[in-house]
């Protein structure tokens, strides 16, 4: 009895464990449910299913009218040598490959009989169309070129057809490679894909049966001479069974006889006609134009052939990158999709985050594989492995990184960064206030969280109440920052009798181009930061007083004169403008046509050469455009 009831027990318990919980969904979770977007999913889904329900249906009629047709006509052949000959024209333009063409037309004499140009032709010009092995197309287009030239006996359809599959040397006995134990002539290189002279002949007949000329022969690049390689010729070769002959029209001896017996270019042409003439006659044809119009039709063929599959290729290609960039798009605009709900997500996670609108500043970008890119470096250091996977993203990751990112923005709030007040309680350090002044005035939160250096050392400074160290790491990697802060530090706006400020702006370019100057390498710092601005304002301090000697020198003022004030044209690079250029001088060595040697400005001006300074300056006033200098926006 204990047995039965233990047993008992556990399959209630089983049965307990394998049955299916309903589902609990209470009300207020439809609230959450974009019904709308269901809808879509649904509604996309169906539209699959429909249409693959519909591919599978027609597969199964198509299998079962192919059964029935095996069925009917089971037992019944047809040779193929007993269809009309429309028939086998048509099967023989649905073969690319010469090979097969070649062992289906010698079956018969019927079939042989089928055989045109135009069928190899177009077997050789589409074998592996659109592939990189295209062995037979070049076969036929170096035969086609000696066509072309007219240098050539014209070889019927079925020599060409064993031209295009030849595997041995068809010299035969006369094979500079043939194996007398075998009998059997050297064979040709599988991979080559010419036939020297229109023949199907080994590296060996080639080597040793032809006759290197010089590039002075005057048969070179004459019409209906056959070369190969450029300086070699060759002879014609009489075929031992059919009495045919191939290859070369004028053999190699009569070109070297009519190069020994004639002086001049023109007897020499001449000559080669009378040759040429004769070979078209001895050749079988009545005249030279039979022959013309014979190799005409070959070389029109080609020609059609070539225009076919050349635009086949074309819309082949064309339809692959449609269907690629197609499925691009596609792919694109589901990743699209998958950040976006992602971007949702993380806002409705980032609602209480302070500065939220820094941590959520980003650019959406089109046709782009990284369609979003976070503007706060720190952010999209912590989404981008989200961001470069969307697919397979879990909502626990995405929580995570933004956890991360509020506890960073939390550390910044709490600790009041972005007031910036532990700059302006240091009044007595120059170099803090040009930074507190650029930090509230000049900048921005978003513009400080894009630097690349934004990153966790700087949050671990932050955290570690190094605030002054974090903002330095951040700047460094700002263009122009620190620079600027120093300008801002050195240089106060001053005011003349009349209240105008006195060339603020300019001084202060001119402070930037020293920081630059003599910064010397990055600081990490405020202490070494500071250091640098004391060498940096003290040679300040000598370029300013040197700049404005400059300006007030009686040379300079009289150079200035010149400028007559009615005649100035907006647009214009004036002599005003040029010598403006004192503020923001040149630290690179540089060659000046009016000085007719290589200087470099910045010195000019720290030696007080004012001299070549002004030259320099005469040079920029002449030709503006030389040192990537224009003028400046006047007032009406």
């Amino acid at each position: 009895n204990n047995l039965i009831n233990n047993s008992n027990s556990m399959s209630s318990s089983r049965y307990s464990l394998r049955k299916r919980q309903p589902n609990s969904v209470l009300k207020d979770d439809y609230k959450d449910v974009d019904l709308d977007k269901l809808l879509e999913e649904h509604e996309r889904s169906g539209e699959e299913s429909r249409a693959q329900r519909v591919a599978k249906k027609q597969k199964t009629q198509r299998e079962e009218e192919e059964k029935e047709l095996k069925q009917i006509f089971s037992g019944y052949d047809i040779p193929l040598d007993t269809l009309p000959a429309l028939c086998i024209e048509r099967i023989y333009n649905m073969l690319d490959s010469p090979q097969d063409l070649y062992n289906l037309a010698f079956t018969s004499k019927f079939l042989m009989s089928l055989v045109t140009p135009e069928v190899v032709i177009r077997s050789a010009v589409f074998n592996n169309l659109g592939k990189r092995e295209a062995k037979y197309r070049k076969i036929i287009g170096s035969i086609n070129q000696y066509l072309a030239n007219r240098s050539i006996h014209i070889p019927s359809p079925h020599r060409l057809l064993r031209l295009l599959v030849a595997k041995s040397c068809e010299r035969g006995d006369s094979c500079w490679g043939k194996n007398l134990a075998t009998g059997v002539p050297a064979s040709i290189d599988p991979a080559s894909s010419t036939r020297p002279f229109g023949l199907a002949i080994c590296e060996k007949c080639v080597k040793f049966g032809s006759t290197n000329v010089n590039y002075s022969h005057f048969s070179r690049f004459q019409h209906g001479v056959a070369f190969y390689q450029w300086n070699r010729i060759m002879g014609p070769i009489t075929d031992a069974v059919k009495g045919e002959v191939h290859g070369p029209l004028i053999p190699a001896i009569q070109l070297m006889q009519i190069e020994g017996s004639y002086r001049t270019t023109a007897e020499r042409k001449a000559a080669l006609e009378e040759h040429l003439s004769r070979a078209h006659t001895d050749c079988g044809d009545v005249c030279k134009n039979c022959y013309e119009s014979k190799a005409a039709a070959y070389v029109e063929i080609f020609q059609s052939a070539e225009d076919e599959a050349d635009e086949f290729i074309k819309l082949a290609n064309e339809k692959k990158l449609q269907i690629g960039r197609q499925r691009r798009e596609e792919r694109l605009r589901k990743k699209r999709e998958r950040i976006q709900g992602i971007y949702e997500y993380l806002e409705e996670l980032l609602e209480d985050c302070p500065y939220k609108d820094v941590a959520l500043a980003c650019e959406w970008r089109e046709n782009d594989q990284d369609c979003l890119k976070f503007k706060c470096s720190f952010v999209q250091c912590a989404m981008c492995h989200i961001i470069g996977a969307p697919a397979t993203a879990p909502d626990r990751a995405i929580s995570d990184a933004a956890t991360q990112i509020r506890n960073a923005f939390k550390l910044l709030s709490d600790k009041q960064f972005f007031t910036f007040t532990f700059l302006s309680e240091s009044e007595q350090k120059m170099f803090r206030q040009g930074m507190y002044k650029y930090c509230t005035n000049e900048s921005s939160i978003l513009k400080i969280m894009t630097s690349n250096y934004a990153d966790d050392a700087f949050f671990v400074q932050v955290r570690n109440n190094q605030p002054k160290n974090a903002l330095i790491r951040a700047l460094h990697m700002i263009k122009g920052a620190l620079p600027r802060c120093f300008a801002l530090a050195v240089v106060d706006p001053v005011s003349n009798s009349n209240g105008v400020e006195i060339r603020v702006d300019d001084f202060r370019r001119l402070a930037e181009v020293v920081w630059k100057k003599r910064a010397g390498t990055p600081s990490w710092t405020l202490a070494s930061i500071e250091n640098n601005y004391i060498r940096c304002n003290e040679e300040f301090q000598i370029m300013k007083r040197n700049a404005i000697d400059y300006l007030n020198d009686p040379v300079t003022v009289d150079y200035l004169r010149l400028d007559v004030r009615g005649n100035r044209i907006a647009g214009q690079f004036h002599r005003r403008d040029a010598l403006n250029e004192v503020f923001n001088p040149s630290t690179r060595d540089s060659f000046f046509m009016t000085l007719h040697e290589r200087c470099i400005p910045y010195n000019l001006l720290r030696n007080r050469q004012f001299t070549t300074l002004r030259a320099v300056h005469d040079a920029y006033y002449r030709r503006p455009e030389m040192y990537g200098l224009r003028a400046p926006p006047r007032a009406d």
